[in-house]
């Protein structure tokens, strides 16, 4: 069945996001800070729409109308980002129509688990005091159904490890990695709005390679100079996030 989406965030994965669901039929409406050029499809509207602490309920509600709400926005990274971003979230959620709207996507992060070895589920502990851990915590508290997605570290297009690594001393080398492309995030997002009903899943490619393995791959791909690792300090962080709950829930392979 088709529905009526609005998705907050024309970002890096809101805009490909948004392609994606209108080619599939849904009536969609994405958010962008400044004006773009408006997509052909004739499902899909790109609003000039930017949410601040002085949004009015009459500017929320040129994207509130849709019966999925998708927030894709990331925190900010500024000096007073946290109180800026719940109450943000806040105002929002207040400014929905519970008549209208039928769920809520909330794009979390892996992040907010706490660091300790090995593999992590959604029933793992996490960091009650980060920033996504207050933000899920104040959307689970609505009577909406929310469906929270915890993603991995984004990678596909423009995001390659090899960027981020080639020619650069980087510790954590024995460290696991918990990448996750861009191609799934869309399509498990795609999924969910019509087979999942409510619940925290996580987002990560069920592989776990070492840091440096991936980085060297990377970088002998795309023939850039090998990133300088250090491999003798152990591991602070070798958390493995499983994504078994959804890929089982939604019969995936990534």
């Amino acid at each position: 069945m088709k529905k009526s989406i609005s998705i907050f965030g024309g970002g890096w994965v809101g805009a490909p996001l948004a392609h994606r669901l209108a080619m599939s039929g849904h009536s969609v409406k994405v958010s962008a800070s400044r004006r773009r050029e408006q997509s052909s499809d004739p499902n899909l509207t790109a609003v000039e729409f930017r949410a601040e602490l002085t949004t009015t309920r009459d500017e929320w509600n040129q994207m509130n109308d849709g019966q999925v709400q998708i927030w894709a926005i990331p925190p900010g990274r500024k000096e007073n980002s946290e109180a800026f971003y719940l109450t943000i979230l806040a105002n929002w959620m207040a400014s929905l129509n519970a008549k209208r709207v039928e769920k809520i996507i909330f794009l979390s992060s892996t992040s907010v688990y706490v660091n300790v070895g090995g593999e992590l589920n959604e029933e793992a502990a996490i960091n009650e005091n980060a920033l996504l851990a207050k933000a899920e915590a104040l959307l689970t508290a609505s009577a909406f159904p929310i469906t929270i997605l915890r993603l991995g570290g984004l990678m596909g297009v423009e995001r390659f490890v090899a960027k981020y690594f080639s020619g650069r001393f980087v510790d954590g080398g024995n460290c696991p990695v918990n990448y996750v492309h861009q191609e799934d995030v869309l399509e498990l997002i795609s999924r969910s709005i019509s087979k999942i009903e409510q619940g925290t899943y996580n987002i990560v490619a069920p592989e776990h390679p070492a840091k440096h393995e991936v980085g060297d791959a990377d970088c002998d791909l795309r023939k850039m100079p090998p990133a300088k690792w250090d491999l003798a300090a152990a591991c602070r962080d070798g958390k493995m996030v499983s994504s078994e709950k959804i890929m089982r829930e939604l019969n995936y392979s990534f």
